[in-house]
């Protein structure tokens, strides 16, 4: 199991105390780090949060968004600066930051926007491992199976496609209860809902 943290990144000791000190009391898990660096080294959990400073000496947290959109990661970040610049703030939103604060940050704001990144990344993990469950029921299927699935999908008949393939309606039961007991769903109806909810999510990334 893994617990949902939020990763403190400011070069500043003070800072970095203040804001690990105000999570703690909220029952929010912590790491901090002095450097992005020092963040790019360590381990992370599926489920969390990063808080960066903009402004670090060797990679800023500006540098550090956008190393880690370009690795495809996908915790939401949260720039907070002492130097607050329209540039900085367009730039860090266009590198994939969900919010940009001004020091002093007000505790109520920070933390109900840190527990609401929180929320989003768990969803967004939970649809990455149903995602996987579902490409491995996809997999299991025969070439035959998955021929029949995308033919029904687009609601084409038993019969019609019986006589596509040139083979009897019985074969084509056959085929479509197995497709029922490997995807784990009951009917039609049901299995094309699951089938398009799927090709929904992929695509939503």
């Amino acid at each position: 199991m893994f617990t949902p943290t939020v990763y403190v990144i400011d070069d500043d000791e003070g800072s970095r105390k203040s804001i690990e000190c105000l999570f703690n009391v909220h029952g929010i898990h912590t790491a901090t780090f002095e450097s992005a660096v020092a963040f790019l080294e360590t381990k992370v959990q599926p489920v969390g949060c990063i808080v960066t400073d903009l402004k670090m000496p060797n990679m800023n947290g500006l540098e550090l968004l956008e190393k880690l959109r370009d690795a495809g990661w996908k915790l939401p970040a949260i720039i907070i600066t002492a130097f607050g610049e329209v540039s900085s703030c367009v730039g860090a939103l266009k590198a994939g930051a969900v919010d940009y604060f001004e020091k002093p940050v007000p505790p109520e704001t920070l933390i109900a926007r840190v527990k609401e990144c929180l929320i989003a990344s768990e969803k967004k993990y939970e649809s990455l491992l149903a995602q996987q469950i579902a490409e491995k029921k996809i997999k299991s299927l025969t070439n035959k199976e998955t021929e029949v699935l995308e033919l029904l999908v687009r609601g084409l008949s038993m019969k019609t496609i019986a006589a596509d393939f040139g083979t009897s309606f019985q074969a084509v039961s056959r085929h479509r209860q197995r497709i029922l007991e490997k995807l784990g769903v009951e009917g039609d109806v049901n299995m094309v809902r699951w089938v398009l909810d799927h090709r929904r999510a992929v695509a939503a990334g």
